[in-house]
């Protein structure tokens, strides 16, 4: 039998894995402003209590980070110590690319820090005496913090550096976890679990996000120190040499493929989508005036791992004075439409707003905080146009009983809006968190759309009023930063409900 890797063999050894975990009562609050932005933005994922069991986590893959066992992936400072106050700002500012955890350049750079102490909070246990004791208070107090690894200047790539190494991928048994050809697919890879006992995955050097960071210094980070909580430890100087890590790094970049786009889910600077004011308000995807206007380009993060993820969608955005126009645009190379079989899903794209203009939880807000979700659905636009699959169609002999009284059709009877018959491709709704999602009325859904598949991209538009007098509608008005984000659901991927990608949150202008 083949030795273990070495990240099995050192085993989960880190001293700070070995302390015991605090369950932090409910009377135990930490009275600051970052606790009230660590609940708002942060307590669905992770929970109220820093221990990974939001009410959102059931849905995410990989799980939320346990913030009281005190270990965290991404570090500038060496195994085994705490990461630096910069390190854990940067990951709330940057998010983690490929995972669920997204950018928070969205909120002030002081709600970033204050977040960030919070967190450090969470980081507790409970010593000999049963007293609460936090990691990052002991370790300050005794000295113990860690200083940032010094990361020596990238040498040039040579064929002489990417030949070592590979064979350092090969001797350090890299290849058994993260596969011959960096696919992630090695053959100890069933048997990887993170410190909880959940499945994991190493990434994917050829297409995986780099979560991180992509830069050299950024993968020879992350060799140095590992990752911690994860069967990936470090390969320090008792192992390799910072020449032998260089090469180590520019070899894991070779592997991957030239067409994946770098995404960093980072907004743009000013974070805004301008409204361009135009006379005319163009109906059809496809209408050239659209291409006449460089769109915003919105980064997209999978809330679950996905073998090809949409990386972004183009959303370009027209006011006539009247109503508002939006294009999303994003690459799909197999169009799917309305599902009829059980393993069948549709494309989606939707729109979120925020309704009080403060960017809430992302994962459509909260019971203060509700938003205004418009969704286009692949399959509704193909009833709308008369082109609904039917299942004589895919099961050309199947018997079917048919009732002839509408009181057998119950849903329509009762004027579901998913089982009515469909005039519109959007649907307009409201949502207050998780399990309160809410479709408008039929007479409020006001929300008009269209979408067309072309030349390996789906190109859909959406309209609307700008004064819309339903209370549950999201207002729009000139100069009114209104915070925005997007969700695209792939059905050749089996995209549906929260199986997505998503966006970070921008802000939505009309220009005058």
């Amino acid at each position: 039998m083949a030795s273990a890797p070495r990240c099995f063999a050192l085993g989960a050894g880190l001293v700070l894995g070995a302390l015991p975990r605090l369950a932090l009562a409910a009377d135990t609050p930490l009275a600051t402003h970052g606790q009230a932005v660590y609940e708002q933005h942060c307590a669905a994922c992770h929970g109220t209590r820093g221990d990974g069991q939001g009410p959102a986590a059931v849905w995410l893959f990989p799980k939320p980070r346990d913030f009281s066992a005190g270990l965290f992936k991404i570090q500038s400072t060496p195994a085994g110590s705490l990461p630096s106050d910069d390190d854990l700002e940067r990951t709330v500012t940057r998010g983690m690319p490929g995972s669920s955890m997204p950018s928070f350049t969205y909120l002030s750079e002081a709600d970033r820090q204050d977040a960030v102490e919070y967190v450090k909070h969470l980081t507790a246990y409970l010593d000999a005496s049963g007293q609460r004791v936090n990691r990052f208070e002991f370790a300050r107090r005794n000295d113990q913090l860690g200083h940032p690894v010094e990361v020596p200047p990238e040498p040039a790539v040579t064929v002489e550096s990417l030949t070592q190494g590979r064979e350092l991928f090969v001797k350090l048994q890299c290849n058994t976890c993260h596969g011959e050809t960096g696919a992630g697919d090695g053959p100890q890879v069933p048997a990887l679990r993170d410190n909880w006992g959940l499945p994991i995955r190493p990434r994917d050097f050829n297409t995986g996000a780099f979560r991180g960071g992509h830069t050299g210094r950024d993968l020879y980070l992350r060799i140095h120190n590992g990752l911690a909580g994860t069967p990936m430890l470090p390969y320090g100087a008792d192992v390799i040499t910072p020449a032998e890590r260089w090469s180590l790094v520019h070899y894991v970049l070779s592997l991957r493929r030239k067409d994946i786009e770098v995404n960093d889910m980072l907004a743009p600077e000013d974070g805004l989508i301008q409204a361009r004011k135009v006379p005319r308000l163009p109906r059809d995807p496809l209408d050239p005036l659209w291409q006449s206007i460089d769109p915003a380009r919105v980064p997209l993060n999978p809330l679950w791992p996905e073998p090809y993820p949409v990386p972004a969608v183009a959303v370009t955005a027209l006011h006539d004075g009247q109503r508002l126009a939006l294009l999303c645009q994003w690459r799909d190379e197999l169009p799917n439409g309305a599902p009829v079989r059980v393993q069948d899903f549709q494309d989606a794209v939707a729109v979120q707003f925020a309704l009080n203009g403060t960017p809430p939880f992302l994962g459509m807000g909260d019971a203060d905080h509700p938003v205004n979700l418009w969704q286009w659905k692949a399959g509704w636009q193909a009833e709308v146009e008369g082109r609904r699959a039917d299942m004589h169609e895919r099961y050309p002999s199947m018997h079917v009983d048919t009732y002839f009284a509408t009181s057998y059709q119950t849903a329509v009877e009762a004027d579901n809006l998913i089982a009515v018959p469909h005039t519109s491709s959007v649907e307009d709704a409201n949502a207050r968190g998780f399990g309160r999602f809410n479709p408008q009325a039929r007479a409020q859904q006001n929300v008009q759309g269209q979408g067309v598949w072309h030349d390996g991209f789906w190109n859909v538009v959406f309209q609307r009023d700008l004064d819309s007098r339903d209370p549950e509608d999201i207002k729009l008005a000139l100069r009114q930063p209104v915070p925005v984000a997007f969700a695209v659901w792939d059905g050749e991927q089996r995209d549906r409900n929260g199986r997505k990608v998503i966006s970070n949150w921008f802000q939505l202008i009309l220009e005058p």
